[in-house]
């Protein structure tokens, strides 16, 4: 490990369960683990890495987007507490990356956390922690949480998190509809 990486600390969401940090390539196993699991790519039209040289290339992309960036997408590890069966436990990975959707540049919102840690609030927090983050950081970018007609937990969760549907930024593709949320409404300064 590289100390670009070993000095990374872990960083609380606002209820304290949960704590993020830049990931590190130490992380691939988990990045497999969560990414591989059929139940995590159920609404995933390119389904789930091959490999694990696939899933070092999803990592790696990641490093580069913090590299550039300083920020990007999160290791998530559940934080000491009551409700931590397993404290320290990789749970799963949310955060924000610069991107472009119809022509535009927006920051897209990602959490997938492994399933056995689906129903806590969890990816809802990310999302709310995420947008959070947005507003300090890129107050000019909109946010995009972009999924399935059939992913209605996707969508539940970016709603809760304080997102709304914008149809108007949605399109089909190669694999169909894709539902477009958005971390604020259409105003006067957005087409």
């Amino acid at each position: 490990m590289t100390r670009e990486y070993a000095a990374q600390p872990f960083e609380p969401t606002p209820s304290g369960r949960l704590l993020v940090r830049r990931p590190s390539p130490d992380d691939l196993d988990v990045v497999f683990r969560v990414h591989a699991d059929p139940r995590t790519n159920v609404h995933n039209p390119a389904g789930p890495p091959a490999d694990l040289g696939a899933a070092a290339a999803h990592l790696e992309g990641w490093l580069e987007h913090w590299r550039q960036h300083g920020f990007g997408y999160w290791t998530v590890q559940l934080a000491a507490g009551r409700e931590a069966q397993r404290p320290g436990e990789l749970v799963g990975f949310a955060g924000l990356r610069h991107d472009v959707w119809l022509g535009r540049p927006v920051l897209n919102l990602y959490y997938r956390l492994a399933p056995e840690h689906w129903g806590h609030g969890y990816a809802t927090e990310l999302a709310r922690f995420a947008l959070g983050s947005a507003r300090r950081m890129r107050p000019d970018l909109l946010v995009v949480a972009r999924t399935r007609p059939d992913n209605v937990a996707s969508q539940r969760t970016a709603l809760a998190a304080g997102m709304v549907r914008r149809p108007d930024l949605e399109v089909d593709d190669e694999a169909g509809h894709v539902v477009v949320l958005a971390s604020r409404p259409a105003g006067p300064q957005e087409p």
